[in-house]
């Protein structure tokens, strides 16, 4: 990096600054950059919600910081490794905005980055944030991108529930090679937003 950037430092307490943005959807899907930190809110909390499971992956060395140009780095403060993330929206906004459901919606998203061409891709991971998918089957989505972009990895985070005892996200890492199987991780946000579960699903 040509530059200091501001890193995630203790995931714990910025999970409280997240509270009010996740609990206020429209602020979160459509909001700007936030104060001080030169990511949208949703970037920034879909950066959050990976980094957590690859911290439960890969040791808690992983974090994430702002980028300028792009819409964040996932950083490995162990081995000095970094990686810029590129995101792409699969949520119904603005209100009224009709998606299909099921894998499509997360298909098409991806397929509007994959349009950009090889370079753009390359040496970057792609996060889809979505909502309102329904049921969809992630081996599916692997099939249809498999051999389609150039991106370092492909993930995609959504909702699966949000009330007041908590919110429970699922994320899902959708991996090329044949004979591995796509990996897909709830993590479920305390409803006090003081702390996180991390489950693996199978």
């Amino acid at each position: 990096m040509t530059k200091e950037r501001q890193q995630i430092k203790n995931f714990k307490t910025i999970l409280k600054d997240f509270e009010p943005m996740v609990r206020n959807p429209q602020f979160l899907h459509t909001g700007r950059d936030i104060q001080n930190f030169s990511l949208r809110p949703r970037e920034a909390w879909a950066n959050w919600l990976l980094c957590v499971v690859l911290q439960k992956i890969h040791g808690d060395g992983i974090t994430f910081a702002e980028d300028e140009k792009g819409d964040g780095i996932i950083l490995d403060k162990k081995s000095g490794k970094w990686i810029m993330t590129e995101h792409v929206s699969a949520l119904e906004i603005p209100k009224g905005r009709t998606l299909p459901k099921g894998e499509t919606r997360i298909i098409d998203a991806i397929n509007l980055k994959i349009a950009k061409g090889p370079e753009y891709a390359k040496n970057k991971n792609l996060i889809v944030f979505f909502d309102g998918t329904g049921e969809f089957y992630r081996n599916k989505i692997r099939e249809n991108i498999k051999g389609r972009h150039n991106f370092n990895a492909v993930f995609c985070i959504g909702l699966l529930t949000g009330e007041k005892k908590g919110y429970i996200y699922t994320i899902t890492e959708f991996r090329e090679s044949y004979g591995e199987k796509s990996k897909t991780f709830t993590v479920k946000i305390n409803g006090d937003f003081t702390g996180w579960e991390i489950s693996e699903l199978i």
